[in-house]
Protein backbone atom coordinates (compact mmCIF):
# COMPACT_ATOMS: atom_id res chain seq x y z
CA UNK A 1 0.00 0.00 0.00
CA UNK A 2 2.87 2.42 0.49
CA UNK A 3 4.26 1.61 -2.39
CA UNK A 4 1.60 2.32 -4.52
CA UNK A 5 0.82 5.70 -2.63
CA UNK A 6 4.11 6.74 -3.83
CA UNK A 7 4.44 5.96 -6.62
CA UNK A 8 0.88 7.95 -6.70
CA UNK A 9 2.62 11.04 -5.15
CA UNK A 10 5.98 11.08 -7.54
CA UNK A 11 3.16 10.71 -10.70
CA UNK A 12 1.07 13.97 -9.53
CA UNK A 13 3.80 15.83 -8.20
CA UNK A 14 4.89 15.15 -12.09
CA UNK A 15 1.72 16.27 -13.68
CA UNK A 16 1.40 19.04 -11.09
CA UNK A 17 4.47 20.69 -12.32
CA UNK A 18 3.94 20.30 -15.76
CA UNK A 19 0.33 21.78 -15.51
CA UNK A 20 2.19 24.84 -13.42
CA UNK A 21 3.26 25.91 -16.70
CA UNK A 22 0.03 27.11 -17.93
CA UNK A 23 -0.29 30.16 -14.93
CA UNK A 24 -4.10 28.65 -14.63
CA UNK A 25 -3.49 26.02 -11.88
CA UNK A 26 0.09 26.28 -9.93
CA UNK A 27 1.91 23.14 -8.42
CA UNK A 28 2.87 23.40 -4.64
CA UNK A 29 5.08 20.99 -2.58
CA UNK A 30 5.48 20.11 1.04
CA UNK A 31 7.57 19.28 3.91
CA UNK A 32 6.06 19.62 7.64
CA UNK A 33 6.58 18.84 11.01
CA UNK A 34 3.43 17.26 13.17
CA UNK A 35 3.24 17.33 17.07
CA UNK A 36 0.30 14.93 17.78
CA UNK A 37 -1.95 13.52 20.41
CA UNK A 38 -4.36 11.47 20.69
CA UNK A 39 -8.03 12.51 22.36
CA UNK A 40 -9.57 10.06 24.43
CA UNK A 41 -6.48 8.07 25.08
CA UNK A 42 -5.79 8.68 28.43
CA UNK A 43 -2.91 10.28 27.77
CA UNK A 44 -2.42 14.17 27.67
CA UNK A 45 -0.19 16.50 25.28
CA UNK A 46 1.38 16.29 22.32
CA UNK A 47 4.40 14.52 22.48
CA UNK A 48 4.23 12.44 19.64
CA UNK A 49 6.15 13.75 16.21
CA UNK A 50 5.11 12.94 12.71
CA UNK A 51 6.24 13.96 9.46
CA UNK A 52 3.73 15.81 7.24
CA UNK A 53 4.74 15.48 2.99
CA UNK A 54 3.21 15.95 -0.44
CA UNK A 55 2.52 18.08 -3.55
CA UNK A 56 -0.86 20.03 -4.15
CA UNK A 57 -2.72 22.64 -6.65
CA UNK A 58 -3.85 25.54 -6.58
CA UNK A 59 -6.70 27.15 -8.70
CA UNK A 60 -7.96 30.66 -8.13
CA UNK A 61 -11.56 31.25 -7.49
CA UNK A 62 -12.28 35.10 -7.83
CA UNK A 63 -10.01 37.95 -7.56
CA UNK A 64 -10.54 41.25 -6.94
CA UNK A 65 -7.44 44.23 -6.36
CA UNK A 66 -5.28 42.98 -3.58
CA UNK A 67 -7.67 40.51 -2.44
CA UNK A 68 -8.10 36.80 -4.00
CA UNK A 69 -9.74 33.20 -3.06
CA UNK A 70 -7.69 30.07 -3.80
CA UNK A 71 -9.40 26.65 -4.01
CA UNK A 72 -6.25 23.65 -3.35
CA UNK A 73 -6.32 20.15 -3.20
CA UNK A 74 -3.41 18.61 -1.77
CA UNK A 75 -1.92 14.51 -1.54
CA UNK A 76 -0.30 13.97 1.68
CA UNK A 77 1.71 11.37 3.46
CA UNK A 78 0.82 12.10 7.50
CA UNK A 79 2.11 10.77 10.31
CA UNK A 80 0.11 10.51 13.33
CA UNK A 81 -0.24 9.21 16.87
CA UNK A 82 0.52 9.59 20.81
CA UNK A 83 3.49 8.86 22.91
CA UNK A 84 3.59 9.02 26.60
CA UNK A 85 7.06 7.91 28.93
CA UNK A 86 7.28 5.86 31.80
CA UNK A 87 4.54 6.22 34.48
CA UNK A 88 5.01 3.60 36.80
CA UNK A 89 8.75 3.36 38.95
CA UNK A 90 6.79 0.31 41.41
CA UNK A 91 7.97 -2.11 39.29
CA UNK A 92 4.62 -4.09 39.61
CA UNK A 93 4.05 -7.43 37.41
CA UNK A 94 0.56 -7.79 34.78
CA UNK A 95 -0.39 -11.13 36.49
CA UNK A 96 -2.21 -11.45 33.24
CA UNK A 97 0.90 -10.97 30.75
CA UNK A 98 3.90 -11.51 32.80
CA UNK A 99 5.37 -8.20 31.82
CA UNK A 100 6.08 -4.89 34.15
CA UNK A 101 3.53 -2.51 33.90
CA UNK A 102 5.44 1.29 33.27
CA UNK A 103 2.98 3.02 31.63
CA UNK A 104 4.52 3.53 28.85
CA UNK A 105 3.02 3.84 25.44
CA UNK A 106 3.54 4.69 21.26
CA UNK A 107 0.85 4.58 18.68
CA UNK A 108 2.25 5.68 15.17
CA UNK A 109 0.22 5.65 12.54
CA UNK A 110 0.70 6.42 8.72
CA UNK A 111 -2.25 8.07 7.08
CA UNK A 112 -2.38 8.52 3.27
CA UNK A 113 -4.40 12.00 3.26
CA UNK A 114 -6.01 14.17 0.63
CA UNK A 115 -7.17 17.50 1.85
CA UNK A 116 -9.39 19.99 -0.01
CA UNK A 117 -8.82 24.07 1.25
CA UNK A 118 -10.40 27.48 0.76
CA UNK A 119 -7.61 30.07 0.88
CA UNK A 120 -8.02 34.08 1.55
CA UNK A 121 -5.09 35.92 0.33
CA UNK A 122 -4.09 39.17 0.85
CA UNK A 123 -1.77 40.49 -1.19
CA UNK A 124 -0.15 38.11 -2.29
CA UNK A 125 1.43 37.58 1.44
CA UNK A 126 -0.37 35.60 3.73
CA UNK A 127 -2.87 33.34 3.35
CA UNK A 128 -5.98 31.95 5.73
CA UNK A 129 -7.43 28.64 4.67
CA UNK A 130 -10.21 26.27 6.11
CA UNK A 131 -11.25 22.84 4.49
CA UNK A 132 -11.67 19.45 5.18
CA UNK A 133 -9.60 15.88 4.41
CA UNK A 134 -9.81 12.25 3.89
CA UNK A 135 -7.55 10.13 5.23
CA UNK A 136 -7.10 6.31 4.65
CA UNK A 137 -4.86 4.65 7.16
CA UNK A 138 -2.01 3.05 6.16
CA UNK A 139 0.06 1.16 8.58
CA UNK A 140 0.11 1.26 12.21
CA UNK A 141 2.48 0.13 15.41
CA UNK A 142 1.29 0.52 18.71
CA UNK A 143 3.25 -0.52 21.73
CA UNK A 144 2.08 -0.56 25.33
CA UNK A 145 4.00 -1.09 28.85
CA UNK A 146 7.39 -0.94 25.88
CA UNK A 147 5.87 -3.91 24.16
CA UNK A 148 4.25 -4.16 20.98
CA UNK A 149 0.67 -5.20 20.58
CA UNK A 150 -1.26 -7.21 18.14
CA UNK A 151 -2.78 -3.87 16.80
CA UNK A 152 -2.47 -3.49 12.86
CA UNK A 153 -3.95 -1.52 10.63
CA UNK A 154 -6.55 -3.85 8.94
CA UNK A 155 -7.30 -5.81 12.44
CA UNK A 156 -10.16 -4.16 12.70
CA UNK A 157 -10.09 -1.83 16.03
CA UNK A 158 -9.21 1.49 14.12
CA UNK A 159 -11.26 2.52 11.36
CA UNK A 160 -8.87 2.89 8.43
CA UNK A 161 -11.47 5.69 6.86
CA UNK A 162 -10.76 9.00 8.57
CA UNK A 163 -12.06 12.90 7.87
CA UNK A 164 -10.99 15.97 9.25
CA UNK A 165 -11.54 19.47 10.06
CA UNK A 166 -8.07 21.79 8.83
CA UNK A 167 -7.73 24.96 9.33
CA UNK A 168 -4.49 26.92 8.73
CA UNK A 169 -2.37 29.62 7.58
CA UNK A 170 1.11 30.41 5.55
CA UNK A 171 3.07 33.37 4.82
CA UNK A 172 5.40 33.86 2.51
CA UNK A 173 8.98 34.30 3.42
CA UNK A 174 11.22 34.91 0.23
CA UNK A 175 9.96 34.65 -3.34
CA UNK A 176 7.94 30.99 -3.51
CA UNK A 177 8.80 30.10 0.12
CA UNK A 178 6.32 29.87 2.39
CA UNK A 179 5.78 28.86 6.36
CA UNK A 180 2.75 27.75 7.38
CA UNK A 181 0.52 26.26 10.65
CA UNK A 182 -2.30 23.92 9.59
CA UNK A 183 -4.61 22.38 12.69
CA UNK A 184 -6.16 19.75 12.10
CA UNK A 185 -8.82 17.19 13.90
CA UNK A 186 -11.20 14.23 12.90
CA UNK A 187 -14.39 14.42 12.75
CA UNK A 188 -15.09 10.57 13.26
CA UNK A 189 -13.81 8.71 15.78
CA UNK A 190 -10.37 6.46 14.65
CA UNK A 191 -11.14 3.87 17.59
CA UNK A 192 -13.61 3.46 20.53
CA UNK A 193 -11.92 1.67 23.60
CA UNK A 194 -12.71 0.78 27.14
CA UNK A 195 -9.53 1.33 29.72
CA UNK A 196 -8.99 -0.62 32.87
CA UNK A 197 -6.24 1.00 35.22
CA UNK A 198 -3.96 -0.62 37.33
CA UNK A 199 -6.43 -2.58 39.84
CA UNK A 200 -7.86 -3.50 36.38
CA UNK A 201 -11.30 -1.97 37.67
CA UNK A 202 -13.24 -0.49 34.36
CA UNK A 203 -13.19 3.54 33.49
CA UNK A 204 -15.12 3.13 30.86
CA UNK A 205 -15.55 3.79 26.81
CA UNK A 206 -13.98 6.17 25.22
CA UNK A 207 -14.37 7.41 21.59
CA UNK A 208 -10.68 8.07 20.37
CA UNK A 209 -9.88 11.41 17.60
CA UNK A 210 -6.76 12.58 16.02
CA UNK A 211 -5.56 15.83 17.27
CA UNK A 212 -2.43 17.58 15.63
CA UNK A 213 -0.54 20.62 14.75
CA UNK A 214 1.53 21.31 11.56
CA UNK A 215 4.60 23.33 10.47
CA UNK A 216 5.25 23.27 7.02
CA UNK A 217 7.30 24.82 4.69
CA UNK A 218 5.84 25.14 0.88
CA UNK A 219 7.18 25.88 -2.47
CA UNK A 220 4.99 26.74 -5.01
CA UNK A 221 6.34 26.29 -8.54
CA UNK A 222 6.08 28.65 -11.69
CA UNK A 223 4.29 31.62 -9.61
CA UNK A 224 4.26 34.98 -11.15
CA UNK A 225 6.07 36.53 -9.33
CA UNK A 226 5.82 40.12 -11.03
CA UNK A 227 1.99 39.63 -9.16
CA UNK A 228 3.25 40.40 -5.79
CA UNK A 229 2.01 43.64 -4.21
CA UNK A 230 4.60 44.80 -1.47
CA UNK A 231 5.86 48.11 -0.31
CA UNK A 232 8.62 48.50 -2.39
CA UNK A 233 6.02 48.47 -5.46
CA UNK A 234 4.35 51.69 -4.87
CA UNK A 235 4.60 54.41 -7.65
CA UNK A 236 7.54 55.96 -6.99
CA UNK A 237 7.63 57.63 -10.52
CA UNK A 238 9.50 55.54 -12.31
CA UNK A 239 8.03 51.50 -12.25
CA UNK A 240 6.26 51.20 -15.33
CA UNK A 241 4.58 47.70 -14.01
CA UNK A 242 2.52 49.79 -11.49
CA UNK A 243 2.39 53.15 -13.07
CA UNK A 244 -1.22 53.51 -14.67
CA UNK A 245 -2.94 51.90 -11.41
CA UNK A 246 -0.73 54.23 -9.13
CA UNK A 247 -1.48 57.18 -11.15
CA UNK A 248 -5.08 56.45 -11.22
CA UNK A 249 -4.77 55.51 -7.43
CA UNK A 250 -3.62 59.35 -7.08
CA UNK A 251 -5.86 61.27 -9.31
CA UNK A 252 -9.35 59.60 -7.41
CA UNK A 253 -7.23 60.87 -4.02
CA UNK A 254 -6.62 64.14 -5.86
CA UNK A 255 -10.66 64.33 -6.74
CA UNK A 256 -11.34 63.49 -3.52
CA UNK A 257 -9.57 66.08 -2.09
CA UNK A 258 -11.12 68.94 -4.55
CA UNK A 259 -14.60 67.74 -4.02
CA UNK A 260 -14.00 68.56 -0.37
CA UNK A 261 -12.41 71.59 -1.09
CA UNK A 262 -15.20 72.66 -3.44
CA UNK A 263 -17.80 71.63 -0.06
CA UNK A 264 -15.98 73.75 2.37
CA UNK A 265 -15.86 76.87 0.02
CA UNK A 266 -19.81 76.51 -0.60
CA UNK A 267 -20.11 76.46 2.93
CA UNK A 268 -18.50 79.78 3.34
Amino acid sequence: MKKYFLIGLFIIFAALTNTAKAQVFLGEAFVGYNICQVDGDQIMGYFKPGINAGVGVIAPIWKKNNFSIEMSLEVLFNQKGAKQGRKYWDHKIDTITGREITGEYDLSMNYGEVPVMIYFTDKKLVSAGVGVSYGRLMGLKEYEHGVRTSVTATSGEFDQNEFNILADIKLRIYKRWKVGVRYSYSLNPIRTREYYNINYESLGEFKQYNNLWTFRLTYVFNENLDELHREEYRYNGDNPKFHEKAVEKELKKLKRKQAREARKNKQQ
